[in-house]
């Protein structure tokens, strides 16, 4: 890019004029207003841009997006907060939603509608423990009639016959109850 060189004025005079001390001088005092103003170029340039904008761009992207920044946030996780509100911009559909479920939770989801209700389930260990913020960001993003149940999916007697495994093969998995139980073991 352009603004990214040094700026040197005295290669653009013919040689005649390069050789005065005057123009020596204009040209060595224009480079340096040259260089600055191509530095605010590029901080302009690189503050239009999310993943590489400054302690300044991301407080004016915030202030665009209507992000509010927790107190004592490190920089990339004020740009991760920024780029998850891109990403659930309408329209909203299953998949998004799905996806920015999964995101928060870091765990494959199944996700289900059944009327006015939003069904997420899962198995696994969720990353996060609280989900509020999860509920928070889901509910703006929703229609407002719908209701959001994010449950475990625990392994179930009917789906418990779909495996096909004899109990001495259950046996030799030396499993707890609990582990039993989350169904983790299935692969599902």
């Amino acid at each position: 890019m352009f603004y990214k060189t040094k700026a040197e004025p005295i290669k653009l005079l013919p040689d005649i004029l390069a050789e005065t001390k005057e123009m020596q001088a204009i040209c060595k005092a224009l480079g340096g207003v040259l260089d600055e103003m191509n530095e605010l170029i590029a901080k302009s340039a690189d503050n239009s841009f999310i993943k590489i904008a400054d302690q300044e761009g991301v407080s004016r992207w915030e202030k665009i997006l209507g992000v509010s920044a927790p107190l004592n946030s490190v920089l990339q996780s004020r740009r991760e907060a920024l780029l998850a509100r891109l990403i659930s911009k309408p329209p909203i559909n299953l998949a998004v939603l799905k996806n920015i479920i999964e995101t928060y939770m870091g765990v494959e989801v199944d996700i289900e509608t059944e009327g006015y209700f939003v069904n997420v389930s899962y198995r696994g260990e969720a990353k996060i423990s609280d989900l509020r913020p999860l509920f928070a960001t889901a509910y703006e993003l929703i229609p407002a009639v719908m209701l959001l149940e994010i449950g475990y999916r625990y392994l179930i007697w009917r789906e418990m016959d779909g495996i096909s495994i004899s109990f001495d093969d259950l046996d030799g998995k030396n499993l707890t109850w609990q582990l039993f139980e989350k169904g983790e073991w299935t692969n599902g």
